[in-house]
């Protein structure tokens, strides 16, 4: 009784153990970060490669000018009047999340939406003697580019269509350049 057992429990043991040459089980997840051209293990799971197309500051918050024609530094403060919200965009309805995928690609600093509220303060930046100041409000902003993949029969990663375009707010940024003050009077 106890070699049959012994040989029940080895045979199953067998049975249940992985081919030496089964594939790797597939990535079901909807957001997959691929780089096309890459290696990939499972002919026909789906990803998504992304790049940025740009980088730039979006100043929409606001602007405000402010001339020191004091002998001391000036300090420049705001206070938000209004709510300003950066919100992200995409092209298209895709079936994942755009927001992971470049998440997990860049960086989770990337949000779906980043504001300016109502009595907040930006500042106070000191505006040197002679100088006009000028501050804008805004958000390091990205475009993103990019499209659904597939890996293919030569395990490599393959674009597969359906391309989409982004734009996300990475973070909320204040920009203050400063000018010789202009003589009005001459």
């Amino acid at each position: 009784m106890k070699r049959t057992i012994a040989a029940l429990t080895a045979a199953a043991t067998l049975a249940l153990a992985p081919a030496a040459n089964a594939l790797p089980q597939r990535t079901y997840t909807a957001t997959n970060p691929t780089t096309i051209g890459a290696s990939c293990a499972n002919p026909g799971d789906r990803g998504q490669t992304v790049d940025i197309v740009r980088s730039y500051f979006d100043g929409s918050a606001g602007t405000w000018t402010v001339s020191n024609y004091n002998d001391e530094p000036l300090p420049l403060t705001r206070t938000i009047k209004e709510t300003k919200t950066k919100t992200w965009n995409v092209t298209a309805g895709l079936s994942f999340d755009v927001a992971k995928l470049v998440q997990f690609t860049f960086s989770t600093s990337y949000t779906n939406e980043q504001s300016y509220e109502v009595g907040e303060q930006i500042g106070p930046y000191n505006v040197a003697p002679g100088k006009t100041a000028v501050m804008q409000a805004g958000w390091i902003v990205s475009d993103f580019e990019g499209q659904e993949t597939v890996c293919g029969a030569d395990h490599t990663w393959q674009g597969a269509g359906n391309t989409f375009t982004a734009t996300m707010p990475k973070e909320r940024h204040v920009r203050v350049s400063t000018r010789d003050n202009i003589d009005w009077g001459a």
